[in-house]
Formats: structure tokens, C-alpha cells, sequence
């Protein structure tokens, strides 16, 4: 079994998981694979950042950086930069970026975890790739850097060039990359072993449905966006709903658009697939009867709705998720 060397870049204010979650993915595949008989172990897993030392993360406990980053002799057979919401200031660095495209030079395999995109992309990593980053800077990525392809929906993805979704997203990541190198057995232990998914179902998508509404404070909304939660079989067309505000179409379409940051059609249709994921999870109740108590107008029109949005269908879903019986 091949030994690599995997590289972990942080800086300061590092998300922790995005450093920890990667790094126990890598602890366990060699642990596994010491229970099989391997008596080397596949991965070596080091932190580097712009100098060795205490590097703080973003919840305050400080990890420890053994290498640097502009360290010639460091030679990653992977290399993958962690991510957190104050990244775009290690971005603004342009020695450290500087040395992290030099250090990307030396590495087999390239990646980032969450935010760390960004990094990569300012490193000019990903110029004409396609990648993914978490979802709530998915717009800034594709703003700073129009030459590439930003799909705000994957879980983690690879041209070239390894990308991951927001934070827990890294582990997905890390056994993909585990599975790559030694296959689908290890990686399902592995898997196994952190009690987690091989590979999850969907997109990130389905975890930033209602973000943007809960923030909603308009007077306006505050009543009507409880009023679709507990009602998501009601009439819940803009028209009904603009009565239901009290407003014009056309006013309403704005000021909801504006406030909530979807369409009020396209955020109905997420409000009835969290309900009808809950009725799965939750319930006995046939598709069809899924879809009459959630808003959709048959079986067919919620399975397109679960396809589209959440990468599965609302059998393959309740296969995943339904919680066993008491």
C-alpha cells in the first residue's frame, strides 16, 4: 500500500473542522488498514502555514503548524487548504498566497476544503476549472474570479483540481480522495468508523434552504413566511400570496425576492421538500401521500422536485434517512 504525504495549509482563524475533519478521515484509513496487516501506513498528515508555530482557529483553540508553507524541501503527494469565513485576508496576502501556488507546484494532488477555494482560486489554481466552495461565499467566488466555474451545489468535486463544500464537506472530500487512492472497501471502513455517509445524498443546497428567510425581519414577510411553513399544501401560488400580503403581484415578487434572496416560487418548492423529507423520514405514508400533504400535485411532480433539487429520489431518500422505529 502506497505512503503519501497529505498537507493540511491553515492560517489564522482557520475553520477547525476543516483541518480536524480531513485529518481523523486520514487517522482512521490508517488505522484500517493496521487492522488488515498493512505495517506501513498510508498517510502522513502534516500542518503548514506561513511559519511554524501556534496558528489560531476561528473558535479559539490554536493548532500547531510543523511546517511552513514556503519551505522548499515540503513536497506534499497532497496538498489541501483549509478554509473559514476570514480567508479573504490570508487571500490578501500575497507572499503567502505567492508561496502556496509554489508549494502547489511541488504537490501530486492539489484540493481545498470549504472557503480554501478561494485561496486557490487567488493563487490562480483554478483559472478554468470548474470547482465548488461553501455555499454562503459561492457568489463571492464567482464574482473575484469569473474564470471559473463555480457549482455552489456540490458536496466536493474534481477537474484537476480538488474542491469541497462548506466545512463537514471536507470529510466527504477526504474519502473520495481515500477511495481514489486504495478503493471503495477502505474507504466505506473508514466511513464506517466515523459514522458518516461514503457518499452523502445531494447537494449543499439542501442545508441553506430557509438561511436567508430566517434572517427576514420585514414586517411584511415575518407572518407569511410562518404562514408557508405550517401550510406548505395551502395556495401557495404569488397570487394568493400577494393577497395574502396584502400587496400587488408585482410588488410582492420584489419585496420578496429582495428580503428572503429566492423567488417566492422557488423558495415554496424548498419549504415543501423539507416537508416532505420530514414526512419521509418521519412517516409510513406512500410518495403519493407524501405529495397531497406537502403541496405537490402528484407522485411525479414531487420525484422531479427531489431529483432536481437533492440529487435522489424521495424512495432513495427514505432509504438514507428514515429513522428506525422506537
Amino acid at each position: 500500500m502506497r505512503h503519501r504525504r497529505v498537507v493540511l495549509v491553515v492560517f489564522d482563524d482557520v475553520q477547525g473542522l476543516d483541518v480536524f475533519g480531513p485529518s481523523d478521515v486520514f487517522y482512521f484509513a490508517n488505522w484500517v488498514a493496521e487492522q488488515a496487516g498493512e505495517t506501513h501506513p498510508p498517510y502522513e498528515v502534516e500542518i503548514a502555514a506561513a511559519q511554524p508555530g501556534p496558528v489560531r482557529t476561528a473558535a479559539g483553540p490554536a493548532l500547531y503548524a510543523t511546517r511552513a508553507v514556503s519551505d522548499p524541501d515540503l513536497t506534499p503527494d497532497v496538498m489541501l487548504v483549509a478554509g473559514g469565513l476570514h480567508v479573504e485576508a490570508a487571500a490578501d496576502d500575497p507572499v503567502f498566497v505567492a508561496d502556496l501556488a509554489a508549494l502547489a507546484s511541488r504537490s501530486g494532488e492539489v484540493g481545498s476544503i470549504c472557503t480554501g477555494a478561494l485561496l486557490l482560486a487567488r493563487a490562480g489554481l483554478l483559472e478554468g476549472r470548474t470547482a465548488t466552495t461553501h455555499w454562503a461565499l459561492a457568489d463571492t467566488l464567482a464574482h473575484t474570479h469569473p474564470s471559473v466555474e463555480v457549482d455552489a451545489d456540490r458536496i466536493f468535486h474534481y477537474d484537476g483540481v480538488w474542491t469541497s463544500a462548506g466545512v463537514t464537506a471536507g470529510i466527504d472530500l477526504s474519502l473520495e480522495i481515500v477511495r481514489t487512492h486504495h478503493g471503495g472497501a477502505l474507504a466505506a471502513e473508514v466511513a464506517r468508523c466515523l459514522v458518516v455517509y461514503l457518499r452523502r445524498a445531494g447537494g449543499q443546497q439542501q442545508f441553506s434552504a430557509h438561511l436567508a428567510a430566517q434572517a427576514s425581519q420585514h414586517p411584511d414577510l415575518a407572518d407569511l413566511l410562518a404562514y408557508i411553513a405550517d401550510h406548505p399544501d395551502a395556495d401557495l401560488t404569488v397570487r394568493a400570496l400577494a393577497d395574502r400580503a396584502h400587496m400587488s403581484e408585482r410588488s410582492f415578487q420584489r419585496l420578496f425576492t429582495t428580503e428572503v434572496g429566492s423567488s417566492p416560487a422557488r423558495y415554496v418548492e424548498r419549504v415543501r421538500l423539507d416537508a416532505a423529507r420530514r414526512l419521509l423520514e418521519l412517516t409510513d405514508d406512500g410518495v403519493a401521500t407524501v405529495a397531497g400533504r406537502t403541496g405537490f400535485r402528484n407522485a411525479e411532480t414531487l420525484h422531479r422536485s427531489f431529483k432536481r433539487v437533492l440529487g435522489v429520489t424521495p424512495t432513495e431518500y427514505r432509504d438514507r434517512f428514515a429513522r428506525p422505529a422506537l
